[in-house]
């Protein structure tokens, strides 16, 4: 008892019922009369208490919650009661100031933290959208500038205007590669990276990466060396387009610190993992060096090791940590050896899957054209340079290409004449190519490419959110435009279009008589669904009756069809007739 009183308690023994006598001298934050007078809380604890002394069960002692009231003093102070069991029924009453600023300050800690998180979040979501919006702003107009020096790069030029050339593509290859550093790192940093799981050959990116990298290392008088040790299995299964990018970056950091002397790309099987596919790389160069002390600094965010560095090499300072980065959600690990004046040596360690079989290599593959001549191709974006290198892309193509400058304007067009592709810029005045994707998907099934300059995954998912076919990031190159339309467009769809000539005094009036059928398309589905024969019976007869009016007779043909199958109850051949209807209005083409 002289312990729990030199412990600061109040301690008080029940002695009947509701009846408390102090034991001990009385603490100096005691308030006068009974312990129940003293402190009225009391009258909630105590029935809790009583029980608890009736049967107190595995506990030995009952807390109370904080409560706060005035003690002797006068001031405000916070108490707590504790019930004891044992022989005798005890009553400890504690002035738990301590514990009470503890808790506070761990309720203000928790509560700061909480604000703390909801702001990383805020900003976390300002910077994603800060460089969403840079990535376009940039993008954009780079997206014109590398298309003009590509197709320039096609026509005549003397030796002194291709050097000229190349001067101008690798000065908008390295703001490119800029952007890219800098979205590839948000990217990391907000845990959007996915990293792919396909079968690609160790030696063949090996060497893509040195052929980048050669351009700029032999123009400083630079070897490159490349060894594969003979037990590394070359075709294995992962990411070789993020291999190929940390690759890319130490060759460039590399080649950027060297002035002479000689680059090596060296891979070989980790000892440190004695596992089939676990491989060790190493990138040597014999440039300048780095100081001891700032070998363990080098693979954070935005940092060299000097800080006139940039001034002199360029660069932002990412490409290593976003290698660190990458290496890490392959398994594996990345560090630094290095000698002042003597070059370094960037190793890292990756984990992939063995393939089981090698493929048979492909003979180098001729320039991408277009399968389909005579595609109709809609095409919409603001910029009239933009417009200007589409066109300049595909004016081999046979293509026929109209052109709108926002998507209220493509949509309206669409619903005038059919298209086998359309190409949606994604911010554009009026309606943005996000909004036109949804209205032209909801009126048929063509593809829509939506080109723009967002890179982001959000960007991506947005778009195929929208309805897209595909979704091209500018700057665009010529050869994975082509491709997207030959991938999206099989070779066999352009012999399906129907060509109709229409007189030209009805021209005019013919875009609304189409449109009008393909909703009468959604409406004879929806009629079908709940077997409203008695509306496709009269769809089918107003089809039946103005389709050779207008030039289409294979309208008037399925609305007789349509009619005769509704007064029959036959759901098949109504849903046949339907389909032969949405496939005729797709594939005409107005002359």
């Amino acid at each position: 008892m002289n312990l729990l009183t030199a412990l600061g308690f109040a301690v008080f023994e029940r002695s009947g019922e509701a009846s408390f006598r102090l034991l001990g001298p009385a603490p100096h934050w005691l308030p006068a009369g009974s312990v129940t007078e003293a402190f009225p809380f009391l009258e909630v604890f105590l029935p809790d208490a009583e029980e608890f002394w009736a049967d107190r069960g595995a506990r030995t002692a009952l807390y109370s919650d904080l409560w706060t009231q005035g003690g002797a003093t006068g001031d405000e102070l916070h108490f707590c009661a504790i019930a004891v069991a044992g022989e005798r029924k005890l009553l400890l009453i504690e002035c738990a100031e301590q514990r009470f600023q503890q808790a506070r300050s761990f309720v203000q800690y928790a509560h700061e933290a909480s604000l703390a998180r909801e702001q990383i979040a805020k900003l976390t979501q300002a910077k994603t959208e800060f460089l969403a919006r840079m990535s376009h702003e940039i993008r954009t107009p780079m997206n014109a500038l590398l298309g003009m020096v590509e197709l320039l790069s096609e026509t005549p030029l003397n030796d002194e205007q291709r050097k000229y050339l190349q001067v101008f593509q690798r000065a908008g290859d390295n703001l490119l590669n800029v952007i890219n550093d800098i979205l590839d790192f948000s990217k990391v940093e907000a845990g959007q990276i996915d990293l792919e799981n396909i079968e690609f050959d160790l030696a063949q990116v090996i060497q893509e990466a040195i052929e980048i990298a050669a351009v700029r290392a032999r123009a400083k008088g630079l070897a490159l060396v490349n060894r594969i040790q003979p037990n590394v299995p070359t075709l294995l299964i992962g990411d070789p387009g993020r291999l190929r990018q940390i690759l890319l970056n130490l060759l460039g950091n590399a080649t950027k610190f060297t002035d002479r002397g000689e680059l090596t790309v060296l891979v070989e099987t980790d000892s440190d993992q004695p596992v089939p596919g676990a491989l060790h790389f190493a990138v040597s160069d014999t440039g300048i060096g780095i100081p001891a002390d700032r070998l363990s600094t080098i693979f954070d965010s935005f940092s060299q090791a000097d800080a006139s560095t940039t001034r002199k090499y360029g660069g932002t300072g990412l490409g290593l940590a976003i290698s660190k980065r990458f290496v890490e959600l392959m398994g594996g690990k990345i560090w630094a050896e290095s000698k002042p004046g003597a070059g370094s040596t960037m190793h890292f360690t990756a984990r992939f899957s063995v393939a089981d079989a090698p493929k048979p290599v492909a003979e180098g593959s001729a320039p991408v054209v277009i399968r389909n001549r005579g595609l109709r191709i809609l095409l919409a974006d603001d910029s009239e340079e933009n417009r200007f290198l589409i066109r300049g892309y595909l004016k081999d193509s046979g293509c026929i290409i109209d052109e709108v400058e926002n998507g209220a304007e493509a949509v309206e067009q669409f619903k005038q004449r059919a298209y086998d592709i359309v190409l949606l810029d994604a911010e554009m005045p009026v309606l943005d190519g996000y909004s036109a994707t949804r209205e032209i998907r909801a009126l048929g099934a063509t593809p829509i490419f939506l080109l723009t300059a967002h890179a982001l995954r959000e960007a991506r998912a947005r778009s195929f959110e929208a309805g897209c076919t595909d979704h091209l990031t500018k700057p665009i190159k010529k050869a994975t435009l082509l491709e997207a339309i030959n991938k999206a467009v099989p070779a066999a769809s352009v012999s399906d279009r129907i060509h109709v000539p229409v007189e030209a005094w009805l021209k005019p009036v013919v875009g609304g008589y189409l449109e009008k059928r393909r909703g009468d398309v959604r409406k004879l589905r929806a009629a079908l669904d709940c077997s409203d024969y008695d509306t496709i019976r009269m769809l089918g007869h107003q089809m039946c009756g103005t389709g050779g009016g207008y030039g289409f007779e294979p309208i008037t043909e399925i609305g007789s069809a349509l009619e005769e199958s509704a007064l029959a109850s036959d759901s098949a051949r109504m849903r046949a007739s339907i389909e032969d209807l949405d496939r005729y209005l797709n594939n005409i083409q107005v002359e």
